[in-house]
């Protein structure tokens, strides 16, 4: 039975007659096998006809001879005219005979398996309703690589072959399937169906065609199947760019722009007349988006292919309109046959993320690839043999195996090191964390983001200052943590240690010391005092400097100049130290410091310094070192426009840390590396930092670090004997801490790096000074990590930043926030030594609200000193015309500055509970209020949104701080403030009518935009370049 089922399938093969055709241009690298693969066919096509497109390369010799016939077309010809070239060389088809004609359309970059025609034909006459049949697609160059198994195409145009990201071939595509379309490299049509439709449409020269092809087939009434067991090899050398494109319609020879263009194409030409203007907004949007991707992956020319690609159907519609109508007339099903074959849109997003993943992941893997591939593998390494196959003895398993191993991998062991001190150093920092110079967090990344935007910000007594750039940036971080600050900033808090730890490790590394050198130095780096104290006191600035110097220095390399530093690399550095200088404004001002300066070094010694005409001068200057060096100066202060300026304007604001200003120690504990104050490591426990400077310095090799760290820890010992007035109402001690960061990095590189120096000479001499002082370095190491891990896992963890502080304000007040309102109340601490006040408006300080408050105006100053002086009898009114409705004292409380207030006129107390006692402010005003001609005040309920009505001439108040960019409206008419006596925005208003109150921020929104269009310039530049299709390997190639 067998036996007739393959005689009768035999006769049905002998009944068919197939027509290889053969399209070549400049295809001779590929073209002999090609024509090999066709000559070893199990079933022989009955004709070979080669259609040649202006070849320059032999492709017709080496046709001619195999003794193929050649059809000779020129260079602008396309693939479909070249294909209909050689059709209308063959006989008419015969109507009267059991016959059936077949074309098998092959590109000359693709070899055919030699039972592809075979399957392809069996597979095609056994359903009488394919039209159209295609093989399985491997790569040319890995010949296990699914390139398809038919084709379908989303809405935006991607061409889709729904297969996993390079997806090998193990047999799990062998069957055959209904697809909506195959590629032209292998496919097989029916002679009769190809002249049904007209050949190819020829507005599609190159690309796309197979997609509308197989498209018309099946509005014709004809299927269209993938046929699994048919292999076919295709190198992809048009689209892949290893060949030039000379079709008419290729403008400028671009591969990608055609390839859109006729994606496009297609769907426009061939989807239903009332789906067309959703499937134009995808196109345009797909493409807007694509070109943003390739912008930042520095490919403007692809960038402008997609553009262009639509920008050609606009332009020119005379094609796509008599396509459509072409279709029309042809159509016997609707469009939406296809619907089936369009890929959803859930396996298009997973397949992206696959994409993006895969790219992650290849990103981090070529260095270890190429490694593997230079190895030389023995038997044992492949598996062929067991290295222990010898060894007959069982050996049992030694104890602490596990713990041995892990002390093999030094980086490991101290990771883990690490992440147990800081399990015991954080226990009272798991929560909401806050204290010291850290306020309370916001719950939502978009408060701290819409706050950078802002003119005007509802702190304390309102301010126009700009936001600090830090705040966006944490915003932005906290969308890892689902966009909460609050937990980003416990977490990180929490992996402080550990994040120091990895980052220095890898400094270390990349400056050549050894792996178990590179281990102490990261771990001396995380445990130094400068960061216990900074994550004790909450300061952020010097938790990010100590965070992204390391991968500056990493970045910097060593024993590497400028020169020899890509401009990539520089923007790199350039941009992190931008972040860097958002968070630490001493940060910027020492890195343009010292950047001025080594430009002056380098123009004094390396140039005619003495030159005084123009372009003698810009001569000089023009070379790579001074241009880059010129980036690392302007480029962090470009990014943090327009908070750098203001650095220029006012150069002691560089002095201020982010968040509260609290007490730090003074020059004698910075000598030593540690900043002081409170919760931080006691002197007696001595950093061994300043040791390692001494060595550095006396040291040849490393003396040059060693006075740069000198340098930097004289000028922070300097800075900190200075009082500044802080982001408060209190005058504190500079806080250097950002300078000490640097210092010990240096020191800590530099001592290692002498230590693997002089290990070998020790070894092999005799005892002398050296061992002594070696000796000596060690053992102070030893002790001081010793106690400062002693430190950090007990009294340490007792720090000022805690979980889930009791909050300063009342509940009563903290409700009255939540209301349009938001009366102010004025919060005094006094003590001994000082006096400390601030306004809040129902809430406890937020993140970024001490550095964004302004400068408290001196009424209002004067009047808290009055009060708490007891001689503020006018305290009442000028806190009154500023909205300040309460006055708060926390417990515990002045027991003689309680009873002053109470003999002043102007407050009531309103209340006196175990937090604290409360005083309300008499005849206080409204946030709006209107004052009438008769001297009566009238509040009005009046945000920065909203309208309002006022019944006559008058004057609005606003008790916020005078500032010249609040506007008024009056029935759409322009209003100007004026300040009057007591500091506050005024609006006279000459008749009745609605009001409405806006800040203009256009200002602030400009700076903002052009801090945007830097910060995303300096990142693309950062970003590694992508590759042209031209430009990948051939190893990489399918």
């Amino acid at each position: 039975m067998a036996e007739k089922q393959s005689t009768g399938a035999q006769a049905q093969l002998e009944d068919q007659y197939v027509t290889a055709i053969v399209v070549t241009h400049d295809g001779v690298t590929w073209l002999s096998e090609v024509v090999a693969s066709l000559s070893s066919q199990k079933l022989q096509p009955d004709q070979i006809i080669a259609v040649d497109n202006g070849s320059n390369d032999g492709s017709v010799k080496l046709l001619t001879n195999a003794g193929i016939e050649v059809v000779k077309k020129s260079r602008s010809t396309g693939f479909g005219e070249a294909v209909a070239a050689a059709v209308s060389k063959l006989p008419p088809a015969a109507t009267d005979s059991n016959e059936q004609e077949w074309l098998w359309i092959l590109h000359d970059d693709c070899a055919p398996d030699r039972y592809a025609l075979a399957k392809l034909l069996e597979a095609a006459i056994s359903r009488p309703q394919v039209g159209i049949a295609g093989p399985k697609i491997l790569g040319w160059y890995d010949r296990k690589h699914i390139l398809e198994v038919g084709i379908s195409i989303t809405e935006n145009g991607t061409r889709w072959t729904g297969l996993e990201e390079r997806e090998h071939d193990q047999g799990q595509h062998d069957e055959i399937k209904n697809v909506l379309a195959v590629s032209t490299a292998g496919m097989l049509i029916k002679r009769s169906l190809f002249e049904e439709l007209g050949g190819f449409d020829p507005s599609l020269e190159l690309f796309r065609d197979d997609i509308d092809l197989g498209w018309r087939a099946h509005i014709a009434g004809y299927s269209v199947i993938c046929v699994g067991e048919a292999i076919l090899y295709h190198a992809e050398a048009s689209s892949s760019e290893r060949r030039s494109i000379d079709v008419r319609d290729a403008i400028l020879h671009r591969p990608l722009l055609l390839d859109r263009r006729n994606a496009a194409f297609v769907l426009l030409a061939n989807s239903s007349w009332w789906i067309l203007p959703w499937v134009a907004v995808q196109l345009l949007f797909t493409s807007i988006g694509r070109s943003i991707i390739y912008l930042l992956a520095k490919l403007p020319g692809y960038a402008a292919d997609e553009i262009a690609a639509i920008g050609l159907l606009i332009f020119k519609p005379a094609d796509l309109i008599k396509s459509r109508r072409y279709r029309k007339s042809a159509r016997v099903l609707t469009a939406r046959v296809i619907k089936p074959f369009i890929p959803a849109r859930s396996a298009q997003i997973r397949s992206i993320l696959e994409k993006i993943s895969s790219s992650l992941l290849n990103a981090f893997k070529p260095k270890q690839q190429e490694e593997v591939r230079n190895q030389t593998k023995s038997y044992s390494d492949i598996g062929v043999i067991d290295e222990s196959f010898d060894e007959i003895d069982f050996k049992p398993e030694k104890r602490f195996t596990r713990i041995r191993s892990l002390a093999k991998q030094p980086f490991l062991f101290g990771v883990l090191v690490i992440l147990i001190i800081s399990s015991l150093y954080a226990r009272n920092r798991f929560g909401l964390i806050s204290g010291g110079a850290l306020p309370i967090s916001t719950s939502s990344a978009k408060d701290l983001i819409t706050s950078y935007a802002n003119s005007w910000h509802l702190i304390g007594l309102g301010s126009s200052n700009a936001a600090p750039s830090w705040i966006p940036l944490i915003g932005f971080a906290s969308l890892i943590t689902a966009g909460n600050p609050q937990l980003l900033i416990t977490l990180t808090y929490f992996l402080i240690p550990v994040l120091l730890y990895i980052l220095f490790y890898r400094t270390a590394r990349k400056y050549t010391l050894t792996n178990y050198s590179a281990v102490f130095a990261a771990i001396i780096y995380s445990l130094s005092p400068v960061v216990l104290t900074a994550i004790n006191q909450g300061r952020i600035g010097t938790i990010a400097t100590a965070i992204l110097l390391p991968p500056i220095f990493t970045l910097l390399e060593k024993n590497k100049t400028l020169v020899n530093l890509t401009w990539r690399k520089i923007y790199s550095i350039t941009l992190l130290a931008g972040i860097a200088a958002a968070f630490s404004p001493l940060f910027l001002s020492g890195w343009a410091l010292f950047q001025i300066s080594v430009l002056g070094h380098l123009y004094a010694t390396t140039t005619n310094w003495r030159a005084n005409k123009w372009q003698e001068i810009v001569n000089n200057l023009n070379n790579d070192e001074f241009k880059k060096r010129f980036a690392l100066l302007i480029t962090p202060i470009l990014i943090n426009i327009p908070n750098s300026l203001n650095l220029l304007i006012h150069p002691i604001t560089a002095l201020r840390e982010p968040g509260l200003s609290i007490p730090s120690g003074d020059w004698s504990s910075v000598v030593l590396f540690n900043p002081g104050g409170s919760s931080s490591p006691a002197l007696y426990i001595l950093a061994p930092f300043l040791l390692y400077l001494l060595i550095s310095l006396i040291s040849f090799d490393q003396r040059k670090s060693a006075k740069v760290s000198i340098v930097a820890i004289a000028i922070a010992a300097t800075l900190s004997s200075y009082f500044i007035d802080g982001n408060g109402s209190s005058s504190q001690r500079v806080w250097s801490g950002s300078l000490i960061v640097f210092a010990q990095i240096l020191a800590l590189l530099s001592i290692f790096a002498i230590g693997e120096r002089i290990l070998p000479q020790l070894r092999s001499s005799n005892f002398g000074f050296k061992h002594i002082a070696s000796a000596t370095t060690v053992l102070a190491t030893v002790i001081s990590m010793v106690l400062i891990t002693t430190w950090t896992t007990t009294v340490g963890a007792n720090s000022l930043v805690k979980a889930n502080q009791e909050e300063v304000i009342p509940a009563f007040i903290t409700d009255l926030a939540s209301t349009n309102e938001k009366p102010k109340t004025l919060v005094i601490r006094k003590s001994p030594k000082q006096l400390q006040y601030f306004v809040t408006r129902g809430e406890d300080l937020k993140l970024g609200d001490p550095d964004i408050a302004s400068k408290t105006p001196v009424q209002v100053h004067s009047s808290i000193v009055d009060l708490v002086n007891g001689i503020g009898a006018n305290s009442g009114r000028v806190l009154g015309f500023y909205g300040i409705q309460y006055v708060y004292m926390k417990n515990p409380a002045d027991a003689g500055l309680v009873r002053t207030i109470d003999g002043i006129g102007g407050f009531t107390r309103s209340s006196a509970t175990k937090d604290g006692v409360v005083w309300k402010v008499n005849n206080s005003l409204a946030r709006v209020t209107y004052l009438n001609t008769k001297g009566k005040y009238f509040p009005i309920n009046l945000d920065d949104a909203s309208i309002a009505y006022v019944p006559g001439d008058g004057v609005i108040i606003l008790a916020e701080k005078f500032d010249s960019n609040w506007q008024l409206l009056l029935d759409g008419k322009l209003i100007k403030a004026n300040e009057n006596q007591y500091g506050l925005p005024e609006f006279k208003i000459p008749s009745k009518g609605n009001i409405s109150l806006v800040h203009n921020g256009t200002s602030r929104r400009a700076w903002v935009s052009l801090q945007l269009i830097v910060i995303i310039t300096v990142i693309i530049l950062a970003l590694p370049s992508g590759r042209k299709r031209r430009e990948v390997p051939l190893e990489e190639l399918t």
